[in-house]
């Protein structure tokens, strides 16, 4: 599991090598009202929409594992992860 915060480099460098791996989007101090889970070919995570500039610096991208990323959100931040409509 990786998270990334003000790094938008590291954090499409990380979409680029895992195809098949999973994106935890949350706010930048997460929060149980908002973990939604993505795969990373998921357009919502992985273009950035009009008028964005950045991925990681009002969002904290969270990636990995379905698994794990599940057990982060129930065990660190109380919370569970919302699917996302578009990919999952």
């Amino acid at each position: 599991m990786q998270e990334f915060i003000d790094d938008d480099p590291g954090y499409l460098a990380w979409l680029a090598v895992h195809p098949n791996g999973f994106v935890l989007n949350t706010y930048r101090r997460p929060t149980s009202a908002y973990l939604v889970l993505h795969r990373t070919t998921c357009r919502s995570i992985s273009l950035l929409p009009s008028g964005a500039f950045t991925w990681t610096k009002d969002y904290r991208k969270i990636c990995g594992e379905r698994e794990e990323l599940e057990s982060y959100a129930r065990d660190a931040v109380g919370g569970d992860t919302r699917l996302c409509g578009q990919c999952l």
